[in-house]
């Protein structure tokens, strides 16, 4: 947990703008094994619209909400930019001995951590379509 938190402390995420539906969103980009691991625990609020974890194939990656202190939206987006399943305010949790892992309904490449209530206030949902070129 030290470790973790000493993660935090140091690790800087690199910012991106996203589109979706013309609407740019600025999101902090998990490309690396520990930002990966750290997301957005720790943090009092998500910061900017939220973050991207890129990876480099498709999978079911599994998100877990351990030591994380808000609810949130997660999308799965195929490489495509695609949303390909969706898991509306998933609860943050306290130990990993009672964590829910939420997993996709197929593969994605992507991963996108929203603020809760940000796909039902923009009308997000499995087929809607996000461009992660950089747009800055």
């Amino acid at each position: 947990m030290v470790f973790t938190w000493l993660l935090y402390k140091t690790l800087k995420f690199r910012q991106q703008k996203i589109l979706y539906n013309k609407r740019a969103l600025r999101v902090d980009i998990a490309d690396s094994v520990f930002k990966k691991s750290l997301g957005l625990m720790y943090r009092e609020r998500i910061g900017n619209d939220g973050m991207l974890f890129i990876s480099d194939h498709d999978e079911k990656y599994g998100i877990w909400m351990l030591n994380m202190k808000f609810k949130i939206d997660i999308l799965w987006l195929d490489k495509s930019g695609r949303v390909v399943s969706v898991k509306e305010s998933a609860q943050p949790c306290a130990s990993i001995f009672n964590c829910d892992v939420y997993r996709p309904d197929k593969k994605a490449r992507y991963v996108l951590e929203l603020a809760a209530g940000a796909c039902k206030k923009h009308g997000i949902r499995k087929g809607s379509k996000f461009l992660l070129r950089q747009v800055s």
